[in-house]
């Protein structure tokens, strides 16, 4: 869906707001849910408010400011800001250079992964572009998805590509200045290991103990490692992933719900069933037909 606003200020100048929603979403590692362009009207603000995914925005020129976590941050041409979901935030264009800015949202099992890689969370939100180069081909991933959404017919698989490209050049740039620990970017990559051990093989029945083996640390180091990066022990990590697999299958009417069980790890149906309902509230079933309603 495409909404493009043109305004016409009282000194002349048009400033432009373009915007898409993507509203069929095809990948659970990462998608694209919105992205846009917009220059913002002296003052133009958004919040206090919350969004349900990620965003993440590039400002062109001028300045403004972003407030979250009750810290206001004073922002300008090529520094960015990261909204998280369920996050309290607020931002506005400055009165007298108000800022220009693109976005991106954007959510899946591998976002915060992904955003923390580049030292960004809800605690640190803000970056600033250290290369001018990386800053450019940001910027032309983001062009390249707007200009993508403007075809009739729109590939998903380009936008996911889009979106897997503006993130690596966020990740190079800021790893140019991220200080952390010596040690840090090998416990970061135990637990990019162990969630691409966890993705490959959540269809068999996989154990914490397992996944440790796999990536040659002791359990309880494991455990500590993803609660400290991703807030949530390995079991926890393993079961959501599995439900939000379950979640996608249970949407092909050609499976029923054994089948769903036994393709993310479960031989028997009924402790499928049971977790299922515990981490999404409603049983397989159930999910399936409120789904073949509202799609029906």
């Amino acid at each position: 869906m495409l909404l493009v606003y043109v305004l016409l200020l009282t000194n002349g100048v048009i400033a432009m707001l373009e915007k898409y929603y993507i509203s069929k979403k095809d990948y659970t590692d990462l998608n694209v849910y919105r992205c846009g362009f917009e220059e913002c009207l002296p003052g133009h603000s958004w919040g206090p408010g919350v969004r349900d995914h990620f965003i993440i925005h590039i400002i062109l020129k001028g300045q403004g400011s972003f407030t979250a976590n009750d810290n206001v941050y004073h922002l300008k041409t090529g520094q960015g800001f990261l909204i998280c979901p369920g996050q309290i935030v607020q931002y506005e264009a400055d009165m007298n250079l108000p800022w220009t800015y693109s976005w991106v949202g954007f959510h899946g099992l591998k976002a915060e992964t992904i955003l923390k890689s580049a030292g960004l969370t809800a605690e640190n939100p803000i970056f600033e572009c250290n290369s001018g180069s990386y800053m450019d081909k940001m910027v032309s991933t983001l062009n390249a998805m707007i200009s993508e959404l403007r075809e009739d017919k729109v590939s998903e698989l380009m936008l996911a590509g889009y979106l897997y490209l503006f993130l690596s050049y966020l990740v190079k740039d800021q790893k140019q200045t991220i200080s952390a620990p010596k040690n840090f970017r090998n416990t970061d990559r135990y637990v990019s290991k162990a969630i691409e051990y966890i993705e490959k093989n959540y269809a068999s029945d996989i154990t914490v103990e397992e996944v440790a083996r796999a990536v040659n640390i002791d359990r309880s180091y494991l455990s500590f490692l993803f609660n400290r990066y991703l807030g949530i022990p390995p079991r926890d990590f393993i079961i959501n992933y599995r439900m939000d697999k379950a979640c996608e299958l249970l949407k092909d009417p050609r499976l029923n719900v054994g089948d769903v069980a036994r393709s993310v790890g479960y031989e028997d149906p009924f402790p499928f069933s049971k977790t299922f309902k515990k981490a999404k509230g409603i049983s397989p079933s159930e999910y399936r037909n409120n789904y073949l309603t509202i799609n029906s």
